[in-house]
């Protein structure tokens, strides 16, 4: 399969002929905070490292999550962003039947497909908000799944799994031999339980968690993964040296050592979150969907297509995500990345000229 994904700020600015700078990226579920301050300068400081080979598995990194939630270094594996570490996953644990919960990243089939693997899917339904529901774990069951792959929050709706569902699994799971490969990309975001803690007593249990959307790094690169000692003992020799950059490692743990930069991040996300569905709402442009994540899943009302609305906004500049692709979703679903006030301005400017413009 062909995964098409957001974030092609470089790409539109070269068709657009204007700085990338000018490009507002409403497709990439990135920080609308940006950066935590002084990462730059650390990274400049700490620059004479590139005259090295990187530490071979990022050691000083797994030493930062370690302390950060107070595990052994034994637990984690740092990487390259998660998509590593998908396709580590797919062609390490011996799948035969792997069940993905939909819609998803398209990462997870892509991954099981390189491995030889055909991926099967269990979608949850917009009549429930697209949540995860007892209901979905009964037809989750019947599929007979000997690994189960699940964003929480989902990409690209956004959508927590209630507390007591996602334990009903994770116990499952555990007690059926089966694999649960829970995505928490976006976890910071919310006010979500991660199951991170639990890898110490569900072996069954492997969580990846990534760097790169809440510290604002997606063009480094980072992420992490974090299971049972016994599970990393069969993983890390599999797992490609040097993953990670010296800067890359250097911002990583610059950024853990940020204590406060999450729960401000959070905070932030949910205040700029309700603003964009105001001025969603306020323009009349379909269904949005409940969210408990950094961005939004929109359904275009009737008689309103995306590929024009999509066109206009780029030609002034912005990147909207067609949510089309994502296996599950049909024509007319977008999602949009919650990002600061002016951006949001910018956007429902472009919207109005629009709709001013004659659009239905």
């Amino acid at each position: 399969m062909s995964a098409v994904h957001g974030g092609r700020v470089f790409e539109a600015a070269r068709r657009l002929g204007r700085p990338w700078s000018e490009i507002i990226d409403f497709s990439a579920n990135i920080n609308p905070l940006g950066q935590p301050q002084g990462l730059k300068k650390a990274i400049f400081e700490d620059f004479d490292r590139t005259l090295h080979y990187p530490e071979v598995m990022a050691e000083s990194l797994l030493e930062y999550l370690a302390a950060d939630f107070r595990l052994s270094p034994e637990y984690f594996l740092a990487g390259a962003g998660s998509t590593p570490h998908f396709h580590l996953l797919a062609r390490s644990l011996g799948l035969a039947r792997p069940v993905i919960i939909g819609p998803a990243f398209a990462e997870y089939e892509g991954a099981l497909n390189r491995a030889g693997l055909e991926a099967r899917y269990v979608l949850t339904r917009e009549a429930d908000g697209w949540q995860v529901t007892p209901e979905t774990l009964v037809r989750l069951w019947a599929a007979q799944p000997d690994a189960v792959f699940l964003a929480h929050p989902a990409n690209p709706t956004g959508r927590l799994v209630p507390p007591p569902v996602l334990r009903e699994l994770a116990g499952e799971c555990a007690h059926r031999g089966v694999w649960l490969v829970l995505d928490e990309a976006f976890i910071d975001f919310t006010e979500g339980e991660s199951l991170l803690p639990l890898v110490a007593e569900n072996p069954r249990l492997i969580v990846l968690r990534s760097l790169t959307k809440i510290f604002a790094l997606p063009g480094l690169r980072l992420a992490f993964m974090a299971a049972h000692p016994e599970v990393m003992a069969r993983l890390r020799p599999l797992a490609e040296p040097w993953g990670l950059s010296s800067p890359a490692i250097r911002a990583g743990n610059f950024c853990l050592a940020q204590k406060n930069f999450r729960q401000a991040s959070a905070e932030t996300t949910r205040q700029l979150r309700r603003h964009l569905i105001r001025e969603l709402t306020e323009l009349n442009l379909g269904d949005i969907f409940p969210s408990e994540a950094n961005f939004l899943l929109l359904k275009l009302r009737q008689g309103l297509t995306p590929r024009p609305l999509l066109n206009s906004l780029f030609q002034d500049g912005i990147l909207v995500r067609d949510a089309a692709n994502f296996h599950g979703l049909k024509p007319g679903f977008l999602r949009l990345a919650v990002r600061p006030v002016p951006e949001i301005a910018a956007l429902t400017a472009s919207l109005r000229k629009f709709f001013h413009n004659g659009a239905a």
